[in-house]
């Protein structure tokens, strides 16, 4: 007699989000949970010393774009690490994402459309198969991030709802693509990522030509 298989049930708050991992599901809004760097501060100081290697190699010094991917790998160990949540593809994927996004606030003084661009096969080559916003667009996760500069501007609780739902989403639609992380990992990936790119635009903004002191 076969019997029907059970279905998998969502951690509840309080548990872990996987077996195995050390993040552990938190309710209520985003924005107010532990985020990515509370759990591996360490992988996000890799992460801005990567940003600031790749940035080196696009002004042509030495060996720079090497020390980047080092950078990034380290990046990539302690975060698995220190989430307990060890798929290495999501994670490179992640972090190259990251990497790059830190590395746009580099730009505010200068053009960069003529930016040299790794030949493969570097992580930091655009044709990489391994790469967040080929794999799942990464529109929802820049919205989200100008969502969050405008409220850090207005407190307007309708730009926090944008910026959750846009987390959550991105979040969302990741999993879908890339099972080997928790849920709720990928979210506070999300909101990591967010809330770089806001940085990006109150850096880029106040860079401009025009922009009040």
């Amino acid at each position: 007699m076969a019997f029907a298989s059970r279905p998998v049930l969502s951690p509840e708050p309080g548990e872990p989000a996987a077996p195995g991992s050390r993040i552990t599901v938190e309710a209520g809004d985003i924005l107010m949970r532990r985020g990515l760097n509370d759990h591996a501060r360490s992988a996000q100081v890799n992460v801005i010393e990567a940003a600031k290697s790749l940035e080196d190699f696009r002004l042509g010094r030495g060996t720079a774009l090497e020390r980047a991917e080092t950078l990034t790998g380290r990046a990539v160990t302690t975060f698995q690490e220190r989430t307990g949540e060890h798929d290495e593809a999501a994670w490179q994927a992640s972090v190259v994402y990251m990497v790059e996004l830190w590395a746009i606030r580099y730009t505010a003084g200068r053009p960069a459309a003529f930016d040299p661009v790794p030949v493969p096969p570097s992580l930091f080559t655009p044709v990489h198969p391994l790469r967040l916003e080929t794999i799942s667009r990464d529109a929802h996760v820049l919205g989200a991030g100008r969502s969050l500069e405008r409220a850090a501007r207005s407190a307007d609780t309708m730009d926090i709802g944008h910026t959750q739902h846009g987390m959550h989403e991105a979040a969302r639609l990741l999993h879908d693509q890339l099972d080997g992380l928790s849920m709720p990992l990928w979210v506070l990936i999300s909101r990591f990522c967010a809330e770089i790119h806001a940085e990006n635009l109150r850096i880029l903004k106040a860079a401009a030509p025009g922009a009040s002191a």
